[in-house]
């Protein structure tokens, strides 16, 4: 009943900001909603009350989700497309370490909740892009990082440690290739400490056991895909360096 009429409440919330930048009542039902929800969570959850809380938890999230969208697209001029941080950066946030609670029970439960939020947000920062609105750029750019982040969290969450390392550097030879072509320097900064991050945690598990057969085992196919995704990352740095404003520097980043 508690959460029936907090969703009643977000309801509302959301066909005035269909129509309407109001980030005052936005901001008010979002402190409320997770406000008393982490409050009520904190002291009465248990596993046995999934089932009926999760569907909220996932409604809440949309709701203000949706809302974060609605009100850069009903700003005035020439403010159209600024973001709210708190709509756009606290909903996934707080969203996700509710779930956290919520899933414990659920073997790979976090991973998935993590892979799951990752789509929903590279998949709204396709759909903006293919609205074609250049004002929105800010949110496009923010629902992407997003994605990415919450991917590549899904990943130690499911894989072990050699092969999260290795899903790492194919990862960010896919974000480099990306930021290149649509001229991002924000995804560039990110892989460039990603590949790096990958590189030395495939290392420090270098001792681990890796399997009988010579060539057929995790660490050598592992390294092996590390090296070419690394490699890959460096031709693309080095094909585009004339047409990046960093270009020297990482122009020699891609010879290392």
């Amino acid at each position: 009943m508690l959460f029936g009429y907090y969703a009643l409440l977000n309801l509302g919330i959301l066909l005035i900001a269909r129509h309407r930048a109001w980030r005052e009542l936005n901001l008010l039902g979002f402190a409320f909603t997770f406000g008393i929800g982490t409050l009520w969570g904190s002291k009465n959850y248990t596993p046995e009350l999934f089932a009926t809380t999760e569907p909220f938890l996932l409604l809440f999230f949309l709701f203000y989700l949706t809302i974060g969208v609605l009100f850069a697209r009903n700003l005035p001029l020439p403010h159209k497309g600024d973001i709210d941080g708190t709509m756009v950066f606290g909903t996934p946030i707080i969203c996700f370490a509710r779930q956290t609670q919520l899933v414990k029970p659920f073997e790979y439960g976090l991973a998935w909740s993590a892979l799951g939020m990752g789509l929903i947000y590279a998949g709204l920062a396709w759909w903006v892009f293919k609205k074609g609105s250049t004002a929105m750029r800010t949110m496009i750019e923010s629902f992407l990082a997003m994605g990415v982040i919450f991917a590549t969290v899904a990943i130690p969450l499911s894989l072990d440690d050699r092969w999260t390392a290795t899903a790492w550097a194919l990862e960010g030879s896919a974000i480099i290739w990306f930021a290149l072509k649509q001229k991002r320097w924000m995804p560039r900064i990110f892989e460039l400490v990603l590949q790096p991050l990958a590189g030395a945690a495939f290392l420090l598990d270098a001792g681990l056991p890796s399997g009988q057969l010579a060539l057929i085992n995790s660490f050598y196919l592992g390294g092996l895909m590390i090296s070419l995704a690394e490699f890959f990352s460096g031709l693309c740095l080095y094909r585009q360096r004339n047409n990046i404003s960093s270009a020297r520097l990482e122009s020699r980043l891609s010879l290392v």
